[in-house]
């Protein structure tokens, strides 16, 4: 039998059904108690299960039935659409399912109760039954879901005072200061720890894709910190008050230990390693933190690197709540321990010019510092960032010492520079060579080839001379 929405169908479906196979399932025992003038047979139906107890009158199939009971809330007059409607239908479940949201009621009269009883006795089909329906019908199902609701309601109410918790750890709220007030008092001047790239008291990170150089200019960068000796050869520093802190999260000790050897630090005392690699993140929850801020304090750590970030998030790198969230976490951890500047190595995409994942990392330091590389390996350094601008400059690395020296030298002017060298060399090798000869040897633009080769005639490194059809060929002066 199809199923449908319509009542007309369903009370034409009610008129088609007789009594007993509406109420006997239930069950209910009937007796036949009169015949009227009309022949119409008067039964009297009896429902009794040893707690509830009911009695039904019907008139023959077209009448409702009466309740037979005094204590009923409600209508005294039951018709077989009502009956169905409580009863499952007799045996037709097709009908039945399509009226169950509104069959089962938690109410007190004896109809509902009977009623709850014959769903309860039709479980095995719960698969289809409404949740809303399976609630009142079955009390096992009814006590989970009253246990699980109060499992949410303690889950929320723990979250608020948890969120409680964490407010009241925080300490009192920040005051706000009027305009006028805050023109009025008098701050220090702004002061660096590395000349135009370190502001006191600010975050920057070290940008660059993997194995580029980080770790090695954190090394550079930790004997400048220490010494006081001018970072990349080119930036003042003035040597922080108190000791600096660098979580390894990258290298081995005995890397770790070879690396920082060829530094040769003096002042070797001021410098603190946690070598992490493998091991447990010290901002992995808020025990480990509350060890590490006093551990930070009694060491005196006043400023700290970490390398890197992505060994030390443990959350998705591309979700922007989820950085931001540890970002703040961190600094407010760092706040505690009385940490002053925070260096963080970060990755960046491939030509080294932007931080990879989200976009927080970018927007939540004071600086960014860039180290990238070209194809033959030569490094270049510039920073960005609040009062942070440094152009960039070829990085030149010292392997005996591991020293890097920043020059003035951008890629571009060291591509011209290499160019000008393969040039150079080319026609003392082949006099007389081409244009088109010179260019096949080098690498750009056509507009940057004919640059070079004008540039180097207007420095008398070479000559030209009139070949044939007109042609320009080329010389050592």
């Amino acid at each position: 039998m199809s199923t449908t929405n319509s009542n007309k169908l369903f009370l034409e479906y009610a008129n088609q059904i007789s009594w007993s196979e509406i109420l006997e399932p239930v069950p209910f025992r009937s007796q036949l108690i009169e015949v009227l003038d009309d022949d119409t047979k008067v039964f009297e139906w009896t429902y009794d299960d040893g707690e509830l107890r009911l009695t039904l009158q019907t008139f023959g199939e077209d009448a409702p039935a009466i309740i037979c009971d005094f204590d009923q809330k409600g209508s005294m007059m039951l018709n077989k659409f009502q009956a169905i409607k409580k009863f499952r239908c007799g045996d037709s479940w097709t009908f039945t399912k399509q009226l169950i949201t509104e069959s089962v009621s938690n109410n007190d009269n004896l109809i509902d109760k009977i009623s709850r009883k014959a769903w309860g006795n039709y479980l095995q089909s719960t698969s289809d039954m409404s949740p809303e329906v399976r609630y009142y019908s079955d009390p096992l199902f009814q006590a989970l879901v009253d246990a699980e609701l109060g499992s949410i309601a303690s889950r929320e109410l723990a979250k608020m005072k948890y969120s409680e918790m964490e407010f009241a750890q925080e300490g009192s709220p920040v005051e706000p200061v009027s305009l006028n007030q805050f023109l009025t008092e008098d701050f220090q001047d702004i002061s660096w720890v590395i000349d135009g790239l370190l502001v006191s008291g600010g975050t920057v990170f070290l940008a660059a894709k993997a194995k580029s150089g980080k770790t090695t200019i954190s090394m550079s960068l930790l004997k400048s910190l220490a010494d006081g000796d001018d970072f990349l050869d080119s930036f003042p520093v003035n040597a922080p008050q108190g000791n600096i802190g660098y979580l390894n999260l990258e290298l081995t000790e005995p890397q770790m230990k070879n690396w920082i050897s060829r530094q040769n630090i003096e002042t070797t005392e001021k410098i603190h390693f946690w070598n992490l690699r493998g091991r447990p993140n010290p901002f992995r929850s808020p025990i480990s933190r509350t060890f590490f801020v006093e551990d930070l304090k009694r060491r005196e750590i006043k400023t700290l690197i970490i390398d890197t970030f992505s060994k030390i998030f443990p959350g998705e790198a591309n979700n922007n709540s989820e950085v931001n969230r540890f970002l703040i976490m961190i600094e407010g951890t760092l706040r505690q321990a009385g940490v002053q500047q925070l260096i963080m190595l970060v990755h960046a995409g491939n030509d080294g010019s932007k931080i990879r994942g989200a976009t927080a990392l970018t927007d939540h330091p004071d600086g960014i510092w860039y180290l990238a590389t070209d194809e033959d390996g030569n490094r270049f350094f510039h920073a960005n960032g609040r009062d942070v601008s440094v152009p960039e400059g070829q990085l030149i690395f010292e392997p005996n010492t591991g020293q890097l020296t920043y020059s003035s030298v951008d890629r571009r002017n060291l591509k011209g520079a290499t160019s000008t060298s393969k040039v150079l060399e080319f026609v003392k090798d082949n006099p007389g060579s081409t244009a088109s000869m010179i260019d096949e040897i080098l690498s750009g633009s056509k507009e940057l080839k004919i640059r070079i080769r004008k540039q180097l005639v207007k420095q008398g490194l070479v000559l030209t001379k009139k070949g044939p059809r007109n042609s320009d060929l080329y010389f050592l002066c």
